[in-house]
C-alpha cells in the first residue's frame, strides 16, 4: 500500500516534465493533479478494509472539493504554462 501511495505521490514530476514538453494539455495535467487526492483516499479506504458502499462514499466526497477547485487549479496550470520556444 505504501508503495503505491508512493507511486502515485512521485509521479507529479513526471507529469510536469510531460506537461512542459507539450505531451499533456493544461486539462489532463489538472486532472492528474486534482484526482490525487480522491485515489489516495480510495486506496486508504479500500486497504483498511472499508465495504464498497463506504469507499464509494468517501471518494465521492473527496471529490467535492476536487471538482469545486478544478477551474482555479486550471487556472493555476495556465499561469504556469512553458512559454513556447521560437
Amino acid at each position: 500500500m505504501i508503495l503505491v501511495i508512493a507511486i502515485i505521490l512521485a509521479s507529479r514530476p513526471i507529469e510536469a516534465r510531460l506537461w512542459r514538453a507539450g505531451r499533456l494539455s493544461d486539462h489532463q495535467v489538472t486532472a492528474l493533479v486534482i484526482g490525487r487526492f480522491p485515489a489516495i483516499v480510495g486506496l486508504f479506504a479500500v486497504f483498511a478494509g472499508a465495504s464498497l458502499p463506504m469507499i464509494v462514499l468517501l471518494v465521492g466526497v473527496a471529490l467535492v472539493p476536487s471538482l469545486l477547485f478544478y477551474r482555479f487549479a486550471l487556472g493555476v496550470v495556465r499561469e504556469n504554462a512553458p512559454t513556447p520556444r521560437p
